[in-house]
């Protein structure tokens, strides 16, 4: 079974609707537009004569089932997904926006995501992280420490969405 980059929990892939939405609409693309336009590749530099020399026919192959694997692993992984559906009024679990407080008056926002869902630049952390494994289950005004490379680092937590 291929699970890259994902949570499972009990052969589950733990998911956000957003998260599993996406992974649907990446399996469409590469089952239409990605396949079409990689077969495409390959009848052209298969046309080009001798395949044993041509090395944009070795790539196009190459590129051809590296898509084919994605294919299945994606298809795999939405089978297995649970998409979790979190109230995040009263404690923060996979889905919530979290608004938390540095001692030193710094706010950062974070929302809690599966591992396979993880961007960094949109704020966007596993539960599984030091910062998400330190949020989840817990309550505005809960005071966490998230453990850095740095040292531990003390924060409140301000708000829940």
């Amino acid at each position: 079974m291929i699970v890259s980059e994902m949570a499972v929990i009990n052969n589950k892939v733990l998911l956000t609707q957003e998260g599993y939405n996406k992974l649907k609409e990446e399996l469409n693309r590469r089952e239409t537009e990605i396949r079409v336009k990689l077969q495409d590749v390959l009848n052209q530099m298969r046309n080009q004569g001798d395949l044993k020399e041509n090395d944009g026919y070795n790539i196009a192959v190459e590129d051809l089932q590296n898509n084919e694997e994605k294919i299945l692993e994606i298809k795999n992984q939405l089978e297995n997904a649970e998409v979790v559906k979190t109230v995040c009024k009263d404690k923060v679990g996979l889905g919530c926006t979290v608004k938390i407080e540095h001692e030193g008056g710094d706010v950062k926002t974070y929302t809690l995501v599966g591992e396979g869902e993880v961007n960094p630049l949109e704020g966007k952390v596993s539960y599984k992280s030091p910062i998400g494994e330190s949020l989840m289950e817990k309550k505005k005004g809960s005071e966490i420490t998230i453990n850095t490379p740095r040292g531990d680092n003390k924060y409140k937590i301000i708000s829940i969405d």
